[in-house]
């Protein structure tokens, strides 16, 4: 691994963390990532018995920026964080950066996640236009390349209980996993996450119980100093605050100019055509490719379950 492509720590994250820290609990509740990732592999096992009830694993999402702009008060701060801009500058040799968005995670003990790269942006196909099921697979197709924003990641985590690292394959899911580890009381990594492999780590004690609870579910703060996961009006779970992962999502486009016209559907849909016709897939075209279902099942099965996307280099 050359240190051009080796993650760079950031320690300390912010100048004042427990502000940040606070704006977890004043910004929930927060909705099961389940809801909305339309990854299978982000769902815990399944229970068997045809009246069971499916189970998803307690990690919980919000936004607080995008396009650029803050979405709740106080994210302005860590939009514009000047140590995350001095790492990508360094991590990508470059001062042409636009912070874009911020999302939150908060984790409650689980297994640890699958590898997976973040949803990537293109050049006329970003998330203000495309599903993110539609954009992981032009990711994983690699055929988009050309394209692509390529954006700076920072990752900052607010952990002192038991496992939580952040680890990943830098050299691809062939290579050597590397490790994060703590103390994460005010840490981030920068790292290009839209093409490096990585996971959050198992969270808490490895025999923690999960909890009974879909993708409906919601994790919100309850008391002084403890955090309740609620559906249909029912309390599914309580943990004491220091058993809770937090950890936050920061990403800043690298401002580059595209020798390309942007994308749009017409074009995607052509190079993907080709594509499947090249490796002989039987397939029709649909009227509305970014909602029907069939097709975005077909791009699931071609290009993510097959091989998944292209490590970072």
């Amino acid at each position: 691994m050359s240190d051009s492509c080796k993650p760079i720590r950031i320690e300390p994250a912010f100048e004042e963390p427990e502000q940040v820290r606070a704006l977890f609990a004043q910004h929930a509740p927060y909705t099961a990532i389940a809801a909305y990732q339309l990854d299978r592999s982000y769902d815990a096992d399944q229970p068997s018995g045809e009246s069971a009830e499916p189970t998803a694993h307690p990690w919980f999402r919000g936004n607080w920026a995008a396009n650029g702009k803050p979405l709740v008060p106080g994210a302005e701060k860590i939009l514009y964080n000047e140590r995350f801009l001095d790492a990508a500058r360094a991590f990508f040799g470059t001062s042409r950066l636009r912070p874009t968005f911020i999302v939150v995670n908060v984790n409650a003990p689980m297994p640890a996640a699958p590898p997976h790269v973040d949803i990537p942006t293109f050049h006329g196909a970003t998330r203000d236009q495309y599903p993110l099921r539609f954009l992981k697979a032009m990711g994983a197709s690699g055929l988009f390349e050309p394209w692509r924003i390529i954006q700076a990641g920072a990752v900052c985590w607010f952990y002192d209980g038991p496992g939580g690292e952040f680890e990943y394959w830098p050299e691809g899911l062939h290579g050597p996993m590397l490790t994060e580890g703590p103390p994460f009381s005010n840490v981030a990594i920068m790292a290009d996450n839209d093409r490096m492999y990585h996971r959050i780590g198992r969270v808490g004690d490895a025999d923690a119980k999960l909890p009974r609870m879909t993708s409906a579910a919601e994790i919100r703060p309850i008391h002084h100093d403890a955090w309740a996961i609620v559906e249909k009006g029912e309390t599914r779970a309580v943990y004491p605050s220091n058993a809770i992962r937090l950890s936050l999502v920061w990403k800043a486009n690298l401002e580059t100019e595209s020798q390309l016209e942007s994308l749009n559907v017409d074009h995607v849909m052509d190079l993907l055509g080709a594509d499947l016709r090249q490796r002989n897939v039987d397939f029709r075209l649909p009227a509305n490719p970014l909602c029907d279902e069939e097709w975005m099942t077909l791009l699931d099965c071609i290009y993510c379950e097959d091989g998944g996307p292209r490590p970072y280099r």
